[in-house]
């Protein structure tokens, strides 16, 4: 039941949004890139902590069990590099692909870092598997 709660209040915001859009676009023609994207990450962030990470914890509680942290990994790169979509594409829209191209280097480059640590261990293990 507070699901539906959450997701009420996340739809009328988002009505809301759009209303708040439509009336800058009239208002004033200037400020509406700037608006906009003011408005984006504000909901952006507001969305992430209410709903997306807490349905992600739910989900990496799911494979708890399993050894390693692979899932946990594997979650937390998703959700990175989904997030980290979304942002390039407002900044590609916005007429700056050349930093949209760099953010996108940027994120892959951090999550192949987060995935480091496991792939040393995993090459240490292979190597010791071919040596024998």
């Amino acid at each position: 039941m507070a699901l539906i709660g959450i997701l009420m209040v996340t739809l009328f915001q988002l009505v809301v949004i759009y209303l708040l859009l439509l009336i800058v676009s009239f208002a004033s023609k200037s400020l509406q890139p700037i608006i906009y994207a003011a408005i984006f990450f504000f909901f952006l962030s507001y969305v992430g902590i209410t709903i997306i990470i807490p349905f992600g914890k739910t989900f990496m509680d799911l494979f708890e069990p399993l050894p390693g942290s692979y899932a946990k990994l594997l979650i937390g790169s998703v959700f990175l590099f989904y997030f980290s979509e979304m942002i390039v594409k407002h900044v590609a829209e916005a007429g700056y692909e050349s930093i949209a191209e760099i953010a996108t280097l940027a994120i892959k480059i951090a999550i192949l870092s987060l995935w480091l640590p496991q792939l040393s261990m995993l090459l240490n293990t292979l190597s010791k598997f071919i040596i024998k």
